[in-house]
Parts: C-alpha cells; structure tokens; sequence
C-alpha cells in the first residue's frame, strides 16, 4: 500500500514500444514524491510499529487476528545488487528478539538458497540489512512470536535494464520474488511443527520474563493532556498491549502496563530506554523508546501490590471537552496545554472570531474554583465580534466536545490575580495561512510529516506550492511559510531576495533541518554550524573496517533530552522545562549568544536513549534546537532538528505548530 499507483503510472508513461535497458532513461528516475511512499509521503515501511498511517493500523489489525508463523516482506533495493534474504547481520539483531527466530529463519534460507540455485539466480545474506529497529514489515512479526523475512531484489524500474551486473528484466524479478515465495511455503510445511512450537514458547517465555523482571509495572498518565494520554492507551491496544485503568484519588488520569502479559517484549521495547549496544551500525533508528515520543509521564514499579487498579484491561476513550461557567458576555479562555489546542483555535479563528493569547498568567474565580492560567492562555472576547454572545456560546460548547479542549467562561474581565482581560499583555492572534515548499529538492519524508500534521492531527489547511514556483506566487496572501528540509539550489538570486522581501514585510519563515542552513547561507539569519567529527587519523585500521569507523559517528536517531524556556511563545502550552527530543543527523548548530533567541537547547547532559559516539554528544550539548531571529519586521523560526519524525514525535508537535500561531507575538 505504498504508492504502488504512482509508480506503476510513472513506468507505464514513459514505455517504449521498444524497450531500452539505458540507464539514462527517464523512466528509473521517478519525480518527486516517487513512488515510495504513501499518499502523505511516509514509509510506510517504517510505520508497522508506529501505526501512524491507516494503512499500518489495518495491517496490525489483520496481523492480531491471525498471528501468522510466517511473514514475508518483499522490496527492491539498488539495481546493482542480486537478490537479498534474511538472516541479515548477525550482530545487529535486537536483543529482545529470542534466539530461536534467527535459528529459524537461518533454516528457511537454506529453502530460498536451493530454489534460486534451481533457477540460477545470484543472492546474498548476512549483510546491509539487518533486524533491529521492529517497525519493518519483517521484523514486527519477530517481535509478535512469528519468523519475518526480507526480501530485497535489484530494482528494474521498466522492463528491462543495464546493471553492473548485465542486463535485467522484469520478468527476472518477478520470478525470483515468485520463487522464495514458493520456497517460504515449502520451508514452512516443512518446518510446521517447530514454528508452532516456537509460537508457543515465545508467549510461554514472555509470561516468564515479565514474572522475572524486576519492573512489574509502568504507570503512566498526564492529566494537563488527556487527549495525547488516551492516543497512547489506543496505541497501546492496536498492539495488543493490554492496560489497566488506575483507580486512585491521587492518580485521576493514570493508566498501568503489567510486565507479566504476552506483550512483554513488545512493551519492554516501548517503555524502555536503550543505552548499550553490539553494534554500532544501524540500517535503521538506533531507539524509539515511545513514552518519550508521546512526552507523557511514567514511572516503573517495583511492586503493583499497593496500586488499584481496574479488574480488566480498559481501552482508550473518546476525549470530550466541556464549558466550565454559564454563557458569558465578557468572554471564554482556553488553555494551551493540551494535545488538540491548535485545531480549537484555528476553527475559532476560521469563524471569524477575533482571539488574542497571554503573555502573562492571571487568576479567574469560575464556578466557584479558583482557576490558574499561564501565558499562552487563548482569550475569546464575545464583544466586538461578528456573531452574538448566544451564537459564541454554541460554537465554544461544540468545538470543546470535539477537540477535548475545556474552555473557561467568564463573568468579568477583573482577575483577582495578575493581568485583566483589556490588557495589552494580551496580543491578537492573526489566522494562519500557510504555504509549504515541496518537489524539486525539498525532502519529501519531512514535508509528509508537515502536510499531516496540519491536515489530518489539527485539521488545519496547508497549501503545498512546487518550488519551483516561487517566481511567480503571490506570496503576500500567507502569512506563514515553511519550509521543510532541502538545498533549494533551484532558486535564483531574485527567488531568493522575493522570499527575503515577504519576510522583512512581516512574514514568520519556518525553516527544518538543512533548510535552516540554506536560510543562513542567504540572508534569512545568521546560524553557524558546527563541523562534523573529523576521522581520526593516528588510528590504524585495516581497510576493510573503513564503514565500521564511518558509521561510528553517525547519528541514525537517538533520543536527547532538551531544556526549554516555556514562557517563551514558541513553548507556550509547554508545563515543564524539559523535553525529549529525536534526533537523526550529524548536523549541529552553534549557540549564537543572542538573548532570547534560542527557546529550545539540548541540556547540558542531554543523553537519553540510542547510540552516539562520545565525540558527537560532547557537539550536542547545549546546542540550540530551535533558532529565532528577526529579519525586519518578520521571522526566520529555524528547526534544527526534525520535530515531527515519521508522525509519531507528538510530544514536539506543539513546538513545531507554535510557530505558525504565535511567530507574530515573539519581540
């Protein structure tokens, strides 16, 4: 479920009656976004664990109800290769995969090895691929008690085609991909009762495993963000993973995972941080420890003996938010903190209705309650607007059941506490409009995450330009433009100087990843960034350990640990200083000293999970993550590091989605 139709459209448009095998030909060189990834541009190959897009969930749904002994994964890789099947590398198995898996899947590849010997075909195994990170079509099921295997074939991309290795046809894909087919089967009627077996053992040790552990449980819950705690609960389920409700007073939005179930494995390798490592290669991500994706609290027991709990495992439940107070003819405020705030506000907003946010905290008495509000407060005024006190009253009600977001009414604009409701520490808010950069070379991965994020997690609308139309855009109707990591090489001077005109004029520019570096290099700020770790040369090595030293400095994603100034507005909806946050990437920014304009910094001592050489954690460390700096009266907001990773990082969600509500109101 790739994009399977883009592809074969992009093939079938560009045949020849006759057909050529030249590598030059259009035809291997699919346009941006490629076929590769799905309608939002994710792999989706990367998303069995994640389960961000539907195509995943309906998988792992299917996957549950049949647990199945046996699943295959057939890809194409370079044209230049032969034909790849798994074992891969032995020593970047995970070691939450039992031996046995990698036992078994080194006897079915003596069934793929006779089969393609029959047919004369060329393969290889225990090399570049490997079956660490579980969010792969073959390695998901490795984790879930049954045997995945990868299938890698040289990619024809036509019907023919010139290789290093001679010409290649279609048809020999096809048969080789056809024949391990015919070999799984046969390996698997042969092997029937041992991968029966496995299955069984694989649950019975898991039970014994999480008896044995000395963390019987992980509680979790954040009763400031209940929405993104029930996202968690719901993920948690797709995967079988069963959770029990807590019941406690003190713990009124908490949530626990026993370790003694038959998920063990799976659930070890979502709670826990990873930090010692065989290998320090990785084909891909090095962690995923997910309760730092989500950013919500946990804490692991020792004991379950005194938490009450539910009898049964619960599963997630719909969030609703509610009108705490009557109807008001002064107004109604939300706050910041929860999950689905951008998608209240943005539906306010494109109702017509006139909202400004906090910078400064005050105190209200609501429903007999004292309640607390901090900066990033949103404000509602019912005066002054274009619809009456009933019709606001009726819109705040529905879009509080929708969203999950709890809205506050007011009775008078006097707080007893900090500032009143005519204050200028308010500041009006202005309706994004949002125009993002894609196809030329823009990255298509990260702009997917952007289009989603706004489209499908904050039902926000999001304009994708080609970029090679800047020349000729009105860029003066957005007041937002991001623009997702790239070179950008192919705008011209007077592109660029266009660009940089909007943003004197007032506009707020996003720039992710290497698009900040472009920003720099052309006007639009002034990061420096520093240079990568340099090989050491005084070591001797023997030639063929040069990738073993390439891929010691490499940073394939780990997790980091961040500081943030959560009055700043970037961070608004942000209740505590630290933050984790993924990073993949050797690519480090350079504290600028500018007060005020790096909101976001990795910490002093920012390890947290994943592999990193000592060399590149010592660059890291206080390092900005996020850069601000004012170019007339706009804003070039640089992410240095990629906030949205594969759609599931939605802990740095807000902080991404800040900018393009709140660029306006940073001095």
């Amino acid at each position: 479920p790739d994009g399977f139709t883009r592809h074969s459209t992009w093939a079938n448009m560009h045949q020849s009656f006759l057909a050529s095998g030249d590598n030059n030909s259009r035809q291997y060189y699919e346009g941006w976004p490629s076929g590769r990834s799905n309608h939002y541009w994710f792999d989706l190959n990367r998303d069995y664990l994640l389960l961000v897009n539907p195509e995943s969930r309906g998988r792992i749904s299917k996957f549950h109800e049949w647990k199945p002994n046996v699943v295959t994964d057939h890809h194409e890789s370079s044209p230049n290769f032969s034909f790849f099947f798994q074992p891969g590398v032995p020593d970047r198995n995970n070691p939450l995969t039992p031996a046995g898996n990698f036992e078994l899947t080194s006897k079915i590849a003596k069934y793929h090895a006779q089969f393609l010997d029959e047919i004369g075909s060329y393969y290889f195994s225990e090399e570049q691929f490997d079956d660490y990170y579980f969010g792969k079509g073959s390695t998901y099921p490795d984790i879930n008690a049954g045997v995945g295997i990868l299938f890698e074939q040289a990619s024809i991309r036509g019907r023919i085609r010139e290789t290093s290795n001679g010409l290649k046809t279609l048809a020999q894909s096809i048969k080789n991909q056809f024949t391990v087919t015919l070999s799984t089967l046969e390996a698997s009627m042969k092997l029937h009762n041992d991968l029966l077996n496995y299955q069984r053992d694989f649950y019975e040790s898991a039970l014994e495993l999480g008896r044995k552990s000395e963390t019987k449980a992980y509680v979790f819950g954040d009763e400031s963000d209940r929405l993104k705690t029930e996202k968690f609960v719901e993920f948690l389920n797709q995967h079988q993973i069963e959770v029990f409700k807590v019941e406690s007073e003190s713990s009124a939005y908490s949530y626990m995972v026993p370790v003694e179930q038959q998920q063990y494995r799976l659930l070890t390798s979502i709670f826990e941080e990873v930090t010692s490592f065989r290998d320090t290669a990785f084909y891909d991500v090095s962690t995923w420890t997910l309760t730092h994706a989500f950013d919500i609290p946990v804490v692991r027991l020792n004991s379950t003996r005194e938490i009450q709990s539910s009898e049964q495992p619960v599963i997630a439940t719909k969030v609703e938010g509610a009108v705490i107070g009557n109807k008001s003819n002064i107004g109604y405020l939300f706050r910041w903190n929860e999950y689905s705030t951008p998608e209240a506000l943005y539906q306010l907003q494109n109702a017509g209705l006139r909202t400004s946010v906090a910078t400064k905290g005050f105190s209200f008495e609501i429903s007999g309650k004292v309640e607390d509000f901090i900066h990033g407060t949103i404000f509602i005024p019912v005066n002054q607007q274009e619809i009456n006190e009933e019709q606001i009253f009726s819109m705040v009600s529905e879009i509080a059941k929708n969203t999950g977001v709890d809205f506050y009414s007011l009775s008078t604009g006097l707080s007893p506490r900090g500032i009143d409701m005519g204050s200028s520490s308010f500041s009006s808010l202005e309706k994004p409009e949002i125009l993002m950069f894609i196809g030329g070379s823009a990255n298509v991965y990260l702009a997917g995450e952007i289009w989603h994020l706004f489209d499908q997690n904050y039902n926000i609308p999001i304009t994708g330009a080609p970029s090679d139309r800047l020349g000729s855009i009105d860029l003066n109707r957005y007041n937002n433009i991001i623009m997702p990591g790239g070179s950008y090489k192919e705008w011209s001077q007077e592109e660029t100087q266009k660009l940089k005109r909007w943003v004197e004029n007032g506009g707020t520019l996003v720039a992710c990843k290497d698009a900040s570096e472009w920003a720099a290099k052309n006007e639009l700020g002034s990061t420096i960034f520093k240079e990568t770790v340099p090989l050491d040369t005084t070591k001797y090595l023997m030639y063929n350990e040069r990738r073993k030293e390439s891929n010691l400095h490499s940073i394939r994603g780990a997790i980091f640990n961040a500081k943030l100034d959560v009055t700043h507005p970037l961070c608004y909806g942000y209740l505590k200083e630290d933050l984790s946050i993924f990073k993949k990437g050797t690519t480090v920014a350079m504290p600028s000293g500018v007060k005020y304009s790096e909101p976001v910094k990795f910490d002093s001592q920012p390890y947290v999970s994943g592999w990193i050489s000592e060399e590149n954690l010592e660059r890291i460390k206080g390092a900005p993550v996020v850069s601000v700096q004012s170019v007339g009266r706009g804003k070039v907001i640089s992410y240095h590091e990629d906030l949205n990773f594969r759609g599931i990082w939605m802990g740095t969600h807000k902080l991404f989605a800040n900018s393009v509500f709140f660029g306006g109101v940073i001095r």
